[in-house]
């Protein structure tokens, strides 16, 4: 079982907790991560952004995923 996972989308939280439930119902494993950027945790109304990353098996099919998510602008 391949266990190497890959980068699929850098979100805003809000986003990333769509996408990541979006991942569970279709039962694909994926980790985040939180990214923080020079000063974006000191202002104010910044949100906090995530990496998300599934299994490179699953990678084809959780872009397709994104796509369908994400492509009527959305975000």
């Amino acid at each position: 079982m391949n266990t190497d996972y890959e980068f699929l989308a850098e979100k805003e939280a809000m986003w990333a907790e769509m996408l990541m439930q979006v991942l569970k119902k279709n039962d694909i494993p994926y980790t985040a991560i939180p990214v923080y950027g020079v000063g974006l945790v000191m202002k104010a109304g910044m949100q906090e952004r995530l990496k998300i990353y599934v299994p490179s098996g699953e990678k084809a099919r959780a872009e397709e995923l994104l796509e369908e998510l994400f492509s009527e602008g959305n975000e």
